[in-house]
């Protein structure tokens, strides 16, 4: 078995674990929706709204990044619209510019 542990800490703290067990594949285990970030993430997170062939639900808020704006980086659960839905953990991270948002990237971690 293995665990991943991430720790937010900002103006509270979240605790997101996820474990992994050896039989063959990943478990992800349900975590309920996060509902408390900076305001700027909340903000950021608005444009995953409505995708089609996927869902997404954020779990934590890892930061930001600046570059020529500001990257908005979250940790995801994703759903795959799919006849078998596939659930996966991702990073996503959204840019935020001249205060418009725009997706940068979705990465899968597991």
């Amino acid at each position: 078995m293995f665990s991943l542990i991430l720790i937010r800490a900002a103006s509270g703290s979240a605790i997101v674990s996820f474990t992994v067990f050896n039989l063959g594949g990943i478990e992800i285990i349900d975590q309920k929706e996060m509902t408390s970030f900076p305001q700027h993430g909340a903000s950021a997170w608005t444009i995953m709204q409505g995708f089609v062939g996927a869902n997404y639900k954020p779990m934590a808020y890892v930061g930001t990044q600046v570059v020529k704006g500001v990257n908005h980086i979250f940790i995801a659960e994703q759903t795959l619209v799919v006849a078998t839905p596939e659930r996966h953990i991702v990073l996503v991270t959204i840019n935020e510019f001249d205060g418009k948002y725009s997706l940068v990237g979705i990465d899968r971690i597991i």
